[in-house]
């Protein structure tokens, strides 16, 4: 099972290409946020550097998010295009599962309680709780839309050490790694890795977890920026 998988939801910007032996390849670009003019090269990069057609595919990967709209709308759309193209399948995984699935490989103990944090902008962040198994993560709660302060207050309540990962557990790091029991996880797992995502992804495509591309669509957990300051202007009373 060959995989191409597409990374874009948070500043990092990459692609991979993983079989079931693991990962052949990986381009990642993490400054400067030009997520539409680095993945399309990447993907060539990479697949040239592991001897890997487009041909030789047999599924797309992509992470849905949640995370930043525009690049979730540039990663997505070109792994439609992709999956389109080549008449292939497509994957979508969620960036909260990459990053918990990143700490679960990375040597965090089976039974591990995760708390991947991506940095939402405008005050607020998108978090879940999944636990590390023998098998790779199983999810405890679903992905939610907090504020920092909220989510401090919801893992003080936790009653048991957790893992912290992701790029919005170390903006907020001061806050949430004060809760008792937290393990602020260091760079490496600051965004989701897109060699954990094109691993996780074949090991989705293994169990059948095949879309149509068309079925596969960004995971915003929020509204876009742009609907919601031009809901702002329409409202009553809010001058135009």
């Amino acid at each position: 099972m060959m995989v191409l998988a597409v990374e874009s939801a948070t500043e990092l910007a990459g692609v991979a290409l993983a079989d079931e032996a693991g990962v052949l390849a990986t381009v990642t670009v993490s400054r400067g946020r030009h997520h539409a003019e680095s993945i399309a090269p990447a993907i060539d990069f990479a697949c040239r550097r592991a001897g890997v057609g487009l041909s030789d595919l047999d599924a797309v990967g992509v992470d849905v998010g949640p995370g930043l709209f525009t690049g979730l709308r540039v990663g997505v759309g070109t792994a439609q295009a992709l999956a389109f193209g080549l008449d292939k399948p497509l994957v979508g995984v969620v960036s909260l599962e990459v990053l918990a699935y990143a700490a679960a490989t990375s040597g965090a103990a089976p039974g591990t309680l995760v708390v991947p944090v991506v940095d939402a902008r405008r005050g607020e962040v998108f978090v879940a709780r999944l636990r590390t198994t023998t098998e790779g993560v199983s999810w405890e709660e679903p992905e939610a839309r907090r504020s920092p302060e909220l989510l401090a207050d919801e893992l003080a309540g936790v009653g048991e050490p957790f893992v912290l990962v992701g790029d919005g557990a170390r903006r907020h790091g001061a806050l949430l790694g004060a809760v008792p029991g937290a393990v602020l996880v260091g760079e490496a797992l600051t965004f989701p890795p897109p060699g954990v995502l094109a691993s996780l992804a074949v090991r989705k495509a293994a169990a059948g977890e095949l879309h149509a591309p068309s079925n596969v669509l960004p995971h915003y957990l929020r509204d876009a920026d742009t609907r919601i300051k031009w809901e702002t202007r329409a409202r009553p009373g809010v001058e135009r």
